[in-house]
């Protein structure tokens, strides 16, 4: 687990779309393989004694090689037979602010969808303030760029997982997870240019920012510990807490207010996956409201159906204008199939028209007129 400070900065919106989570896919594949991965996590890895359980070895040249090598081949590994998914910007707020209610939890593999993943985000998935000048990697070497402030707002754009049992250590296994930033975001905030050159040259477009392991546990005591443990550290300071910004996406995907649909990748762009013997499946993309069609019924993907109908009008007679998800709450839902209790978001229905705006789970302050006088009122 690794802790920074939290973040009270401005969010920044990543620049990617459905289309490039293949390209990014691959771009990190390449950059894992050619030698630039190592060299970014044997420089970056200071506290991967901490990782692996001695933090005794924290800053030790061997442990931080070592730490390199296994995050490089985990990555490897997760990335080539990772489904590949894509959050739109509406659905990340909704993440956001369903995160900020779910308790802490410690998973199990069911609560992922595919056994290894690659998400992005349309929005900042999770952002935090790191007290620190911006350091990064040049050439192997950590450069300065001086900036006005001490600090820089750190934005997690995307999110892998994968199995992980710490070299066979943990007896039921666990999952790693990594995430990441957009390097279009760093090369914004940059002064000089050599800086920014020798940055895009070392890095793909998504740049690793840090890394979190859990492993699953039966009930009982160590389970218990092990959830109080999160309870206690549940603030951005943690990457656990970030991990459970990744959970509260996987469990809203299945849930009746997510909409979910596939992209197909781009023929050119598949041609050169299929070279380079890399997968070549569709996109899943996660949306917080309905595809709609302007084509026949025939023309549509198969398994969709256009959603129709204006749910905007109140009993009353007054229309909203927004759309919003009514009385959302998280649940400790039984699952007997599986005989574990989870999260359960629990979402009766969208209210308001499907193209008009969303608003996230906050009060919504109405103007209504009166005929002796004005009031706001609670919507």
């Amino acid at each position: 687990m690794s802790k920074h400070t939290p973040t009270t900065g401005q969010h920044s919106t990543p620049s990617f779309e459905a289309a490039d989570v293949p390209a990014l896919r691959r771009e990190l594949l390449g950059w894992l393989g050619d030698g630039r991965g190592f060299r970014f996590h044997a420089v970056m890895s200071k506290c991967a004694g901490s990782m692996m359980g001695h933090p005794e070895l924290d800053g030790h040249p061997g442990m931080m090689r070592a730490y390199a090598e296994m995050v490089c081949e985990q990555e490897t590994r997760t990335l080539r037979d990772a489904e590949l998914y894509y959050v739109t910007a509406e659905m990340t707020q909704l993440v956001r602010s369903a995160a900020a209610e779910l308790p802490a939890f410690v998973p199990d593999a069911g609560d992922f969808p595919t056994p290894r993943g690659l998400i992005v985000f349309g929005a900042p998935l999770v952002t935090h303030r790191r007290p620190e000048r911006g350091l990064v990697l040049v050439d192997g070497r950590l450069t300065l760029d001086y900036r006005e402030h001490a600090y820089e707002d750190i934005n997690v754009s995307a999110c892998t997982w994968g199995p992980y049992d710490a070299g066979g250590q943990w007896k039921h296994g666990g999952v790693w997870m990594s995430f990441y930033r957009d390097r279009a975001e760093m090369l914004a905030k940059l002064q000089h240019d050599r800086v920014r050159d020798g940055l895009r040259a070392d890095h793909a477009r998504l740049v690793p920012d840090n890394e979190y392991g859990i492993k699953y546990l039966d009930e009982g005591a160590e389970k218990a510990r092990l959830q109080e443990d999160l309870a206690a550290k549940d603030d951005p300071a943690w990457t656990s807490h970030w991990a459970k910004h990744l959970m509260a996406t996987l469990l809203l995907m299945r849930q009746p207010l997510v909409y979910q649909r596939t992209e197909p990748i781009r023929r050119g762009l598949r041609r050169q996956l299929e070279r380079s013997g890399l997968p070549t499946g569709d996109i899943r993309i996660v949306d917080a409201r309905p595809r709609r069609y302007t084509t026949a019924p025939r023309d549509q993907e198969a398994g969709e159906r256009p959603q129709s109908g204006d749910h905007g009008a109140e009993e009353t007679g007054r229309k909203v204008r927004v759309r919003f998800p009514v009385d959302g709450f998280w649940r400790n839902q039984w699952y007997p199939s599986r005989g574990v209790h989870r999260p359960k978001w629990i979402e009766e229905h969208w209210r308001g028209p499907e193209d008009a705006p969303i608003v996230h789970p906050e009060r919504v302050r109405v103007l209504r007129t009166h005929p002796d006088q004005q009031a706001i009122g609670d919507a």
